[in-house]
């Protein structure tokens, strides 16, 4: 898999949301599915300098939180992201975006009950609204879907826009959807996503791979913040790392 991401690799730079993805279901890794990102990915020394941390480009402060670890009130994880998001200081950052592997919202028929969706949404889900997360990015079932700003699975102008981003390489998912009111578009096509925002204003593009065509966009705004920076532009995939 590394192989074939030289070319991208060598051009951008690339921060990994762990997860994983078994390729044999019968078996557990017996604790080797770090082991690839542990020795051929470096991560800001904040956090725990691996599964968890942040940094800042331009006017936007990204966080990585590994659904994966324990993410519980008084895990070490949950007591950092707490902090950390506490502390971003908005008149230089005013956009929050965090990013995961495993999903806190979808909308398709097999998820129902899914119990590590309903302990984000449980747990995590109240402190980005707290903290006024703009974007919560996460891949682990494979195709594009995007919500409404919501919070605790109803549309609100202040809420978190969760965009499922798992399109980017694995086979996708072919599921049908249950028709929840917050989806606001779906898509099964391999495609990527390009973020372009200044101090006032965050686009955030679904592009479709073969032919770079744009299937989904919108637009975030920020009234009061102070332009001084032009647009810079972000890329986000959503990566598995698993070797067994």
């Amino acid at each position: 898999m590394l192989q074939k991401e030289k070319t991208i690799l060598a051009e951008r730079q690339v921060q990994e949301a762990f997860g994983h993805q078994w390729g044999n279901y019968d078996y557990d890794s017996g604790g080797e599915c770090a082991v690839p990102i542990v020795h051929r990915f470096h991560s800001p020394s904040n956090g725990n300098g691996l599964f968890w941390y942040s940094f800042d480009v331009g006017p936007v402060h990204v966080v990585c939180y590994s659904t994966e670890h324990d993410f519980l009130p008084s895990s070490p994880q949950y007591v950092w992201i707490e902090r950390d998001l506490s502390s971003v200081d908005r008149t230089r950052t005013p956009w929050i975006i965090v990013g995961s592997h495993r999903h806190m919202y979808s909308s398709i028929v097999r998820d129902v009950g899914d119990p590590t969706k309903a302990m984000l949404q449980r747990y995590l889900e109240p402190v980005f609204y707290k903290y006024h997360v703009d974007i919560n990015l996460f891949g682990h079932i494979h195709f594009y879907e995007r919500s409404c700003p919501m919070y605790q699975e109803k549309c609100v102008h202040d809420g978190i826009v969760h965009v499922l981003v798992g399109m980017a390489g694995h086979n996708l998912d072919i599921d049908t959807y249950t028709g929840e009111k917050w989806s606001l578009y779906h898509d099964h096509q391999f495609g990527y996503t390009r973020i372009s925002t200044n101090k006032i204003y965050l686009r955030l593009t679904y592009h479709r791979t073969v032919d770079d065509a744009i299937l989904d966009q919108f637009e975030l705004t920020k009234s009061s913040a102070e332009r001084t920076k032009p647009f810079i532009v972000l890329f986000f995939l959503i990566k598995i790392i698993c070797i067994q």
